[in-house]
């Protein structure tokens, strides 16, 4: 039930859903300070559910629970205190022994959502690649820890894509891949970078161009195909960029037969990290949903990128690629 005394007044209906980001409720523990206010969703308004800093009890989210409910929302204004909180809370969460591998997993998937939507809202903070590598950290690390954790992220790779989440799964495949050809952590750890600011570039694209439903003209698709260097650019402006990140990021539209982008480069002129990324983005690209075609199972992406993708991508890894989801991906 919602506490009026402490939340206050319904939230007007001019507000958009754009306006917040949903949070998982089973994300938050009872009696920890939370440095957000809470809403609930009705209809199209939110309900102000508990002001920031008034710790839930046991009690209170497990009758929120009951009653079905299993999001709350936060407003967006709010997003630089939620992605700092989950931050904060990643690394304690990932080490509580108390915590089954799935929740582990699960908080993992929302942390970096949060986290990577926040730093898509403001590429340019000076505190972006000090994030990332933190959060890549994490990642690499729970990856590493077993078969059964990676099972279990990528269990959690959503069909829907949003620029944000497609750029983790990227960062998961690329990590997942590159363990298998047995790199070492320090490879592990640059490329997941590389992985997951890939696209940071868009940030830059004009949004008229980036969200366009239609095709887009000649001299619109050379502005989109500028992204990767957009991505270094912005990125080399906040301190210096290590090769195999900045290798993940400027090739990962680059195709071996030198029919990719921004270069047109060819064979070994792409690189370990841009190959990998590339093939990690196409395959995520082909198993999310997007608006000219619906998410396909990864027997069928694999299948199409042999048949029509082979040419373009490194068949060595591809098969590396293949192996690692016949053994891992849940819906094969």
């Amino acid at each position: 039930m919602i506490d009026r005394q402490q939340t206050g007044a319904r939230v007007g209906g001019t507000h958009r859903s754009e306006a917040f980001v949903h949070l998982d409720a089973t994300r938050l523990r009872a009696d920890e300070d939370i440095p957000f206010d809470l809403y609930v969703r009705n209809g199209s308004n939110y309900m102000l559910f508990r002001r920031a800093h008034h710790p839930m009890t046991y009690d209170e989210l497990k009758s929120f629970r009951a009653k079905g409910l299993s999001e709350f929302f936060v407003d967006a204004r709010s997003k630089k205190a939620l992605a700092r909180y989950f931050e904060q809370e990643l690394a304690v969460r990932l080490k509580d022994p108390r915590l089954a591998l799935d929740e582990k997993a699960g908080f993992l998937m929302e942390a970096s959502r949060i986290i990577m939507d926040d730093l898509f809202a403001h590429p340019e903070s000076p505190e972006t690649l000090g994030t990332v590598r933190t959060l890549v950290e994490q990642t690499v690390g729970f990856i590493s820890s077993g078969r059964q954790a990676f099972r279990s992220v990528i269990r959690l790779c959503s069909h829907d894509y949003y620029t944000y989440t497609h750029t983790l799964h990227v960062e998961v495949y690329s990590v997942a891949l590159g363990k298998q050809l047995n790199l070492s952590p320090n490879f592990l750890q640059k490329l997941g970078e590389g992985a997951l600011l890939h696209d940071i570039g868009k940030a830059l694209v004009p949004p008229e161009i980036l969200t366009k439903p239609g095709p887009l003209s000649p001299e619109e698709w050379q502005v989109m195909k500028q992204h990767p260097q957009l991505g270094i650019d912005l990125l080399s402006a906040q301190g210096p960029l290590d090769e195999i990140t900045r290798w993940a990021i400027i090739g990962h539209h680059e195709r071996i037969d030198g029919r990719g982008y921004p270069y047109g480069l060819a064979r070994d002129e792409v690189a370990l990290p841009g190959r990998i990324v590339a093939l990690a983005d196409i395959y995520d690209a082909l198993t999310t949903n997007r608006s000219y075609h619906a998410a396909a199972r990864s027997f069928e992406a694999l299948n199409v990128i042999k048949d029509h993708m082979l040419g373009g991508v490194d068949a060595d890894l591809f098969r590396e690629l293949v192996i690692l989801l016949a053994n891992n991906a849940p819906e094969w």
